[in-house]
C-alpha cells in the first residue's frame, strides 16, 4: 500500500526575552489511513519548535537572573573568606591577627577537620567556610590563592574572578575564559609580564666589546641565555633582543608557574583524600571497639542473670528440701 506523508513546515522566531502568550496551541499529531490501495495522507503537527522556544526562554531567564544572583552570592562569600585570610595574615595589629588564627583553629577543632602540615592556610579557611567537598575546596582555594598572588584586594575579588572567567577558569589557569581553549603564547606572556617585571634579581653588566647595544634597547626586555655553574654562578652565553623570544620566555614562565600550582593542588587533594581515609579508619576502629565493648557488656549481663537465676534456683531447692524434712 502506498502512503504519502506531509508534515507541517517548521517555523521559529527567536523571541529572546519576549514571551508571547497568544500563540495558539499546536494540534495533536493525527494519522488518517484510507482504504487499501488508496493513497493515504499522514499529517504530523510538530511541537518541537514551541518546546525548544520555551526551554530557551527558561535558560535565558536562568542565566540572567538565578545564575547571576547565585554567582554574585558565591563571590560575596568568597570575598568574606578572602578578607578573613588577609586580616589573619596582614593586619597591622598582631592581636587581631592572632585572634583570627585562634578562631580558625578553634573552628577546625570544633568541626573535627583534618589537614596535612603542608596545607595552605587559605585552604583551611575555605574548608571551614565551604565544608568537606574536596573538589570545591580545592577549586576555591586555588582561585583565592591566584588572587593573592597577583595582589588583589578583598574589595576587588569579585571583579577579578569575573574578569578571569570565573572560579573554574582560575582553577584551570591556562585556558582562555572566552573560548575555553589553551592560551596563546602572547596571552600567556601578557599574564606573566607583570609578575616578572615586578621582580628584581640583580643587575648585570656585560663588556660592550662582546656585543653592541644601542639606544633602541633602552627599557626593553631581552632574553639572556646562560649556563648554571656548580659554583652557583650563571655564565651568560648570549643576549637576544627579539619580541618573539621574549614572549616565548614569558609564556614558558607562566606555564611553569601554573604547573607548580597544579602540582600543589594535586598534592593537597591527595593529602585531603589521605586525611579522609584516615578519619574513616579511625571511625571504623572506634565503632568496632564500641561494638566489642557493648558485646562484652551483654555477655557479662547474661552471665550475671544466669548466676542470679542459679542462686535463686539453689535457694528454692534448699527451701523445698527443708519443707519436705
Amino acid at each position: 500500500m502506498q502512503h504519502t506523508v506531509t508534515t507541517s513546515a517548521l517555523s521559529y522566531t527567536n523571541t529572546a526575552a519576549v514571551v508571547q502568550h497568544d500563540i495558539p496551541a499546536p494540534a495533536d499529531p493525527s494519522i488518517a489511513l484510507g482504504a487499501p490501495g488508496v493513497a493515504d495522507n499522514v499529517k504530523v503537527a510538530n511541537q518541537a519548535p514551541a518546546d525548544l522556544a520555551t526551554m530557551e526562554r527558561a535558560r535565558i531567564s536562568w542565566e540572567t537572573t538565578e545564575l547571576a544572583a547565585s554567582n554574585k552570592r558565591l563571590y560575596a562569600i568568597l570575598t568574606d573568606a578572602y578578607r578573613y585570610y588577609l586580616v589573619m595574615k596582614q593586619d597591622d595589629d598582631k592581636a587581631v591577627r592572632k585572634s583570627h588564627m585562634d578562631a580558625l583553629e578553634q573552628f577546625i577543632a570544633l568541626r573535627k577537620y583534618t589537614f596535612m602540615p603542608s596545607s595552605h592556610d587559605m585552604t583551611r579557611v575555605v574548608k571551614c567556610v565551604f565544608g568537606v567537598d574536596r573538589r570545591r575546596v580545592s577549586a576555591y582555594s586555588i582561585a583565592l590563592r591566584e588572587a593573592l598572588r597577583v595582589g588583589i584586594e578583598a574589595d576587588g575579588l569579585a571583579a577579578f574572578i569575573e574578569k578571569e572567567g570565573g572560579v573554574e577558569q582560575l582553577r584551570l589557569g591556562y585556558t582562555d575564559p572566552k573560548t575555553a581553549k589553551p592560551l596563546t603564547v602572547s596571552k600567556r606572556a601578557e599574564k606573566a609580564k607583570g609578575e616578572v617585571l615586578g621582580s628584581d634579581l640583580g643587575m648585570l653588566k656585560f663588556d660592550p666589546a662582546m656585543f653592541a647595544a644601542d639606544a633602541d634597547w633602552a627599557d626593553k626586555q631581552v632574553v639572556i641565555v646562560a649556563t648554571y655553574l656548580p659554583t652557583g654562578e650563571f655564565q651568560a652565553n648570549a643576549v637576544i633582543k627579539h619580541d618573539s623570544a621574549v614572549n616565548a620566555a614569558l609564556a614558558a614562565f607562566y606555564s611553569q608557574q601554573q604547573a607548580k600550582l597544579r602540582e600543589t593542588a594535586k598534592a593537597e587533594r591527595e593529602a585531603e583524600e589521605f586525611a579522609v581515609q584516615a578519619d574513616k579508619a579511625v571511625m571504623q576502629a572506634q565503632k568496632k571497639q564500641a561494638k566489642a565493648i557493648q558485646q562484652k557488656a551483654i555477655v557479662e549481663a547474661e552471665k550475671d542473670v544466669e548466676q542470679k537465676q542459679a542462686a535463686v534456683a539453689s535457694q528454692l531447692a534448699v527451701l523445698f528440701e527443708t519443707q519436705l524434712a
